[in-house]
């Protein structure tokens, strides 16, 4: 058999390692999502209450209507809700980059053997600071896919103009399936790369040495990355064609549709590092 199917087969060998790992992505994105699930509603509360539903041009126009003595009092709850909000917002990020890089810290030292400790943790924020500029350039090569295959896409409508309006809706469909497939494609193979540079990282503690042996990590192993990252792409179409009859009938159910889809998230991003990890890390040493 192929070794890169063989690999693939072997990701679905769910062991220790995998359960340790998802518990830790199941709960810190469970916290991150539902705290600022929680302070989009208390904000919303808070704004219904001081603005009690009015338009901004019905605000405006109750504020022109008020004397001095009366709009003192609201002004001043309104700047408060604002930095209130505000201050909650940076605290909300800044917690949310902590906490992410403490379990991808607790993660990576796991599967290599080591430990957190106070002094390697706080590099692990500055790694993740510095992936800041491979982000930007992650947003630019989808800006580009997006653009490639809206072009693409464009095409059988020209081809087949008949064919396409007596099958919009077909058409429609795999437009949407195909576009959204080549996106997560990318997003998937930016995960990877990151992956790869986490793994370098508790090797040497050095964020940019790390960033640059990430990429050259995938640059060696570059076919047999590509392959892993369309079998992913592939797995998690798969499941979202298995998973869509339950989301439909959550669709009334906004709190359990967002816990299975934050569990879904965990379980594909812990399978995906264990697959990584076991077929692209381990197979390469």
């Amino acid at each position: 058999m192929n070794k890169n199917i063989q690999h693939y087969l072997d990701s679905f060998k769910l062991e220790k390692r995998f359960a340790a790992t998802f518990l830790i992505d199941l709960a810190s994105l469970s916290l991150i999502i539902f705290s600022f699930i929680w302070f989009s509603s208390y904000t919303q509360r808070r704004s219904l209450e001081l603005l009690q539903g009015r338009t901004t041009a019905e605000l405006q126009q109750m504020m022109l209507s008020l004397n001095p003595e009366q709009l003192a009092p609201f002004l001043t709850s309104l700047k408060w809700f604002l930095v209130t909000s505000l201050a909650g917002l940076v605290i909300l990020l800044i917690g949310s980059v902590f906490l992410f890089s403490y379990s991808h810290a607790r993660i990576w030292n796991y599967l290599q053997g080591k430990k957190v400790t106070a002094n390697n943790y706080w590099r692990w924020n500055l790694l993740n600071l510095s992936l800041f500029v491979p982000f930007l350039l992650f947003l630019g090569v989808l800006l580009i896919v997006k653009i490639v295959m809206m072009l693409l896409l464009n095409i059988p409508p020209k081809l087949m103009p008949v064919f396409y309006l007596t099958h919009s809706n077909l058409m429609e469909n795999i437009r949407l399936v195909v576009d959204g497939a080549a996106l997560f494609y990318v997003v998937v193979l930016f995960m990877v790369i990151i992956f790869l540079i986490y793994n370098n990282f508790v090797k040497s503690y050095k964020a940019w040495d790390s960033v640059g042996a990430g990429f050259s990590a995938f640059k060696k192993q570059w076919k047999k990355v590509l392959l892993l990252v369309l079998f992913a792409t592939v797995s998690a179409l798969i499941a979202t064609v298995i998973l869509l009859p339950i989301k439909k009938m959550l669709i009334f159910y906004p709190l359990y549709s967002t816990l299975l889809n934050v569990v879904v998230a965990a379980f594909f991003l812990a399978w995906l590092r264990m697959y990584v990890f076991k077929a692209v890390i381990h197979g390469h040493q």
